[in-house]
């Protein structure tokens, strides 16, 4: 996909592929130290960003995403199956990796030099963004920048905040409704 080779020259960013433990492909953009990931995709059809629904996360995790199931990918990955999406990309208010979200506020650098050029180029270039990282986006004021990048997102809801609800704490059933920050 042209948009992950892009992004990676332009930021020097490692374009890595892979295989779920479905068989399905996947493709990740990393900072060269593995410390940021800029997107991950996974695709039960032709990858193609035009069909590809685009989730904004909080973050993502270290550890191999690629090779381990993780409850919220499959909450993801159920939601844009069943509205016949061929894939999903998952991009991040913060790009910095840990399997705990309390520690982006002691990162040096919890959001990364490349992931606005990231949230841009990818929402850009698929027809639905579904925004969903729980009241955690408002760290550092992020979501409210993030914003202005993301065109018409759409969200499971809203939290007391204003923030998008995480898809782990949604019915199934939830309908897609607008965002917009408060």
């Amino acid at each position: 996909m042209e948009a992950f080779t892009q992004l990676a020259g332009r930021h020097g960013l490692e374009d890595r592929a892979g295989t779920s433990p479905d068989g399905l492909p996947e493709r990740y953009l990393y900072s060269p130290d593995m410390a940021h990931r800029y997107a991950f995709g996974r695709w039960w059809a032709d990858p193609d960003l035009s069909t590809t629904d685009i989730w904004v996360l909080l973050n993502p995790a270290t550890g191999d995403t690629e090779k381990r199931r993780r409850p919220t990918l499959d909450r993801c990955i159920a939601r844009s199956r069943n509205a016949g999406r061929s894939g999903l990309l998952v991009v991040n208010l913060f790009a910095y990796r840990h399997t705990d979200p309390r520690t982006l506020r002691r990162a040096a650098e919890p959001v990364g030099p490349a992931n606005d050029d990231s949230l841009r180029t990818f929402t850009a270039a698929a027809p639905r963004t579904i925004v969903a990282w729980g009241n955690g986006g408002s760290l550092h004021g992020r979501s409210r920048e993030v914003a202005p990048l993301l065109d018409s997102p759409l969200c499971l809801g809203t939290t007391g905040r204003g923030e998008p609800l995480h898809p782990l704490y949604v019915p199934g059933d939830a309908v897609l409704v607008p965002w917009a920050p408060r």
